[in-house]
């Protein structure tokens, strides 16, 4: 899934470096490049993203970032 919306990832200035779930697929764990976290946070919450994840089974309420890199620490 995830894979699947890069391209509309790509458009809103973000990029996917990795994405990789646990053994049992019951998280998924994504690596982003954007400008900020309240951009992905946006793009996730499109109606027509938000659709598409809901569509392909995710449970899309508990998204949760879980540490912003910056360019000199792991926050």
């Amino acid at each position: 899934m995830a894979k699947s919306l890069e391209p509309e990832m790509n458009e809103v200035g973000a990029k996917m470096i990795w994405a990789g779930a646990n053994s049992d697929e019951s998280a998924v764990f994504i690596v982003i490049e954007m400008q900020s976290p309240a951009q992905i946070k946006t793009f996730g919450e499109r109606p027509d993203i938000a659709k598409r994840r809901e569509e392909s089974g995710a449970d899309i309420t508990p998204t949760t970032m879980v540490s912003p890199i910056g360019d000199h620490f792991i926050g």
